[in-house]
């Protein structure tokens, strides 16, 4: 047998192994993080626990949102939590959004509708458009949350009373997360397995852990402490926001936690699949801006753990109906295992966090190759222009943002 064949096919095997091990520890770690993560479902004492009703400010930034703000807006104004206000944003919406809101507010007390047209240079939209709320409100607490997000009718009242009962500064919660197109159901078991592990509650409520983080869907914050850590404008520029606000609310040693609440919030990632692509973008632009070397790394990385083992198997499996080889057989069985750590983890993702069947982690192999292909293709728009299209917006990124 050819020397080359040997050395290549033994450093495959072990390439192989690795991966195995790294999804037995992404298995491991979503059971830990689902299993030991508090839930805000289980919080069944709140009603008791609320010392006084202080008033919330649910702030909704909306650009082209006609399609879902509706539904938005009927789950909040059907909480339980007696004393809030809904302040809703309109950002420079084209289609039918302001109509929408004014309609709402000329029929609801508690709604109070903006429309922001003119954004000052170096801002984010959605960051404008959350800082124009900020100055309109009146409550003690700030609840920013999307206009694609749903809410249970208790989700704001127990979220005060656990904010309250545990001496909080800030609070956000872990959505279920909805997807319409099949590539974004193939795609997001795999990427949120990835998130969840490296952003998992158990990490970010860890005192000794810098880690801090807000999902935008859904964070509480008190006036106060969103003042100290200077507000959205604080964040102007960042295109994930909400990832580097809560940053900085744990930077400076505020108390905060991350919990699961996916039967009381569910929010929408991407809606379809060129928007999934360009939520890829909004990750991977950032990164490759702060470290190019890093994000190429990781893009290997990532073909060697989600997309590899499909390939090899089926290429292996082929030569070995020609030709017999052990050593080719033995690659087989090691993806093979892998594969089916790759369907498992995705199950449980589906079961757990996402709003969507659990056939549809049998889509693996596809999601796989949107994943590396969308980080490709973040990698090249970062050497070339570094723009990311978001929302019917295109944003030019620095190398000064907070990348995930």
């Amino acid at each position: 047998m050819n020397i080359d064949f040997l050395i290549g096919t033994y450093f495959l095997i072990s390439i192989m192994i690795g991966v195995l091990l790294t999804w037995s520890y992404l298995l491991i770690s979503t059971i830990q993080s689902l299993i030991r993560s508090p839930k805000l479902t289980n919080y069944t004492n709140y009603k008791n626990q609320i010392r006084s009703f202080q008033k919330v400010s649910i702030i909704v930034p909306a650009r082209n949102e006609a399609k879902y703000i509706k539904k938005c807006i009927e789950s909040l104004l059907k909480q339980s939590y007696p004393n809030f206000e809904i302040i809703l944003v309109n950002d420079s919406s084209s289609d039918n959004t302001l109509n929408i809101l004014k309609d709402y507010e000329k029929n609801n007390s508690n709604i109070i509708t903006l429309d922001v047209k003119t954004r000052p240079y170096g801002w984010i939209g959605k960051n404008w458009a959350c800082y124009n709320g900020y100055l309109k409100s009146s409550g003690d607490l700030l609840l920013f949350t999307d206009a694609d997000s749903y809410h249970s009718i208790s989700s704001l009242e127990m979220s005060v009373s656990f904010l309250n009962s545990n001496d909080l500064q800030a609070l956000t919660i872990v959505p279920k997360l909805l997807s319409n197109d099949i590539f974004t159901k193939f795609t997001l078991p795999i990427l949120t397995t990835f998130l969840y592990t490296q952003y998992s509650p158990l990490k970010v409520n860890n005192p000794n852990s810098k880690l801090g983080y807000f999902f935008g869907s859904y964070y509480i914050i008190t006036k106060k402490t969103y003042e100290d850590v200077g507000t959205h404008r604080a964040v102007k520029n960042e295109i994930i926001e909400d990832g580097a606000l809560g940053k900085k609310v744990k930077e400076g040693k505020y108390s905060m936690k991350m919990i699961r609440g996916e039967s009381v919030v569910n929010a929408h990632w991407a809606r379809n699949r060129h928007e999934l692509i360009d939520a890829i973008d909004r990750l991977v632009i950032p990164l490759s801006k702060g470290n190019s070397i890093k994000t190429l790394m990781l893009t290997i990385a990532l073909f060697f753990l989600i997309l590899s083992p499909f390939l090899l198997i089926t290429c292996f499996l082929c030569l070995s109906l020609l030709k017999f080889d052990k050593l080719l057989f033995m690659v087989s069985e090691i993806c093979l295992l892998i594969i089916t750590l790759i369907i498992l983890t995705s199950t449980i993702q589906t079961k757990n966090t996402l709003g969507i069947n659990w056939l549809h982690s049998l889509g693996a192999p596809i999601g796989g190759f949107i994943i590396v292909f969308g980080f490709i293709k973040g990698i090249i728009k970062a050497f070339n222009n570094g723009t990311v299209n978001w929302r019917g917006r295109r944003y030019v990124i620095s190398s000064h943002q907070n990348p995930l």
